[in-house]
């Protein structure tokens, strides 16, 4: 089994996987109870120093490797009896049929897992009959009429904390699914700007030209060209001539973001790219997100699988209402920062972004190593968006949880637009609806850190995040990292979100 490189020492134990080199913990047996007349418990004794306890569940399915079960939570804080429990009352499971499950619990500072656990239903296994007493409203029940004409009663509703376009969901329900059979544009706007500094000013235009988003054998893509491809945009056009959009959507209606006049150190933004998002269509609060992607390579490039604030409640600028990263690499095959980290496609990133200050920008992201280039497979990249912490997975791994207080590290950080977030919700200002967005970025001020080095020849990067000549020093140096752009599409096979 291909495994992920995290920053300790795998060590394998009996009972589970654990980072360092002196075993420290052995997960607990786990006890599945079968619930009368459906569902499950699964837990642990609630043994100290135990801080979560993930499980993911299937019936008669086995997992491959730590994919998202059909039934999961992350539990924060054990039950009543004291137990850790995992416990839903959604499985219908007969007898003879297997329960296939794996556990991660993070013990101290350290992480452990059980794979390949399996427990089947039989008259022997241990069953518990359950009641339920509540002054709750009853979940609500819909009639539909099948193709015969008969009356059937479809699953009851239950209410849940996630909004999709500012009306309730129903709990686990799927409220967006998307398998790219075709390109949908009535669930998909393709953006039309030329992106400011308002996020990270990528060296990019992105446009509605079908070369740029396309869907083909059940996949999109989004492909990032050189404008000097189109014969309209000769070398001296990008150095003294204009781009006008045609279309423009700049959400502000920022003229600077439909037009770019060239001169001087000013050129037009010498890559054209494409981004979609569902602001027009889907748009949602709370719930669980999977994109399974295959991310591009090459020098400059990065992935967009974000999550962007609707309304911008909380303001524009400076990324005030916030911004969700599903997943983030740098697309260069080997890139060093100045310090000797290693921060190239082996490195996946996740979580909030609540400015685009270079020194802050990077708080709230999460990282996970791979020892392949995320491109080089498709992977599956996952977000839990819950009311009280943000969840980051990938192929169903969960390799980081945030749960801090945004406003507080804001305003400890003079960040003005914290001033604006509600104080009573941690999660401000993640507590509005956002929508999808899928792109593909090139360059820009803030992603790329300055004097890393590129490449088996470790040639320094190009631009300074400062200069005001950035965008004419990096396509100076086209004829270097274009070589590189061997994938450099992104590669997207499905979309789905979940209701919590």
């Amino acid at each position: 089994m291909r495994h992920l490189l995290l920053p300790l020492v795998i060590v394998f134990l009996s009972a589970g996987i654990s980072y360092g080199k002196i075993k420290q913990f052995s997960i607990p047996d786990v006890e599945i109870e079968f619930l009368k007349p459906r569902g499950f418990r699964a837990s642990i004794p609630g043994v100290p120093g135990i801080k979560l306890f993930a499980f993911h569940a299937r019936i008669n399915k086995k997992f491959e490797q730590f994919e998202e079960g059909d039934f999961a939570d992350d539990i924060t804080e054990p039950s009543e009896d004291g137990r850790w429990a995992f416990q839903t009352t959604k499985a219908n499971i007969a007898n003879d049929q297997i329960l296939h499950y794996w556990v991660y619990v993070q013990h101290e500072d350290r992480s452990y897992w059980l794979t390949n656990q399996k427990q089947r239903k039989n008259a022997a296994a241990k069953t518990t009959t359950t009641t339920t007493t509540t002054t709750t409203a009853k979940p609500k029940t819909t009639k539909k009429t099948n193709e015969k004409g008969k009356t059937t009663t479809a699953e009851p509703c239950v209410p849940t904390v996630t909004t999709v376009n500012g009306k309730a969901s129903c709990s686990g329900r799927m409220i967006f699914e998307d398998t790219f059979q075709t390109l949908d544009l009535q669930k998909w706007q393709r953006e039309i700007r030329i992106p400011l500094d308002t996020e990270s000013a990528e060296f990019v235009s992105y446009q509605d030209s079908p070369e740029n988003s396309f869907v083909v054998g059940g996949h999109l893509f989004i492909v990032p060209t050189l404008l000097n491809m189109n014969p309209d945009f000769s070398e001296e056009r990008i150095r003294t001539g204009e781009l006008v959009l045609s279309g423009c959507s700049s959400p502000t209606n920022n003229e600077y973001e439909c037009r770019r006049k060239a001169a001087l150190s000013t050129i037009l933004p010498p890559v054209v790219s494409a981004k979609l998002n569902t602001k027009h269509s889907f748009h949602f609060r709370y719930g669980r997100v999977e994109i399974r992607a295959k991310l591009p390579k090459g020098d400059w490039i990065f992935p967009q699988l974000l999550l962007q604030p609707n309304d911008n409640y909380y303001g524009y600028a400076d990324l005030a209402s916030g911004m969700l990263l599903v997943a983030h690499v740098l697309s260069n095959e080997q890139l060093i920062a100045q310090d000797g980290t290693r921060v190239d496609g082996h490195r996946l990133r996740g979580g909030a972004v609540l400015t685009a200050k270079a020194q802050l920008r990077n708080a709230f992201l999460k990282t996970n190593m791979l020892d392949e280039h995320f491109s080089d497979n498709f992977h599956t990249y996952g977000l839990v968006w819950k009311p009280d912490s943000i969840a980051l997975t990938v192929d169903g791994f969960q390799y980081a949880t945030l749960r801090d207080q945004f406003k507080t590290y804001g305003v400890a950080n003079n960040l003005t637009q914290a001033n604006l977030w509600n104080a009573d919700n941690v999660m401000s200002p993640f507590d509005q609806e956002f929508y999808l967005s899928l792109g593909v970025g090139v360059g820009g001020i803030a992603d790329f850190p300055d004097c890393s080095l590129t490449g088996s020849l470790k040639q320094p990067k190009p631009w300074n995040n400062t200069s005001p000549k950035a965008e004419y020093f990096f396509y100076q140096n086209r004829n270097v990292w274009y070589r590189t752009w061997t994938d450099p599409e992104l590669k997207v096979d499905y979309v789905r979100v979940y209701a919590l």
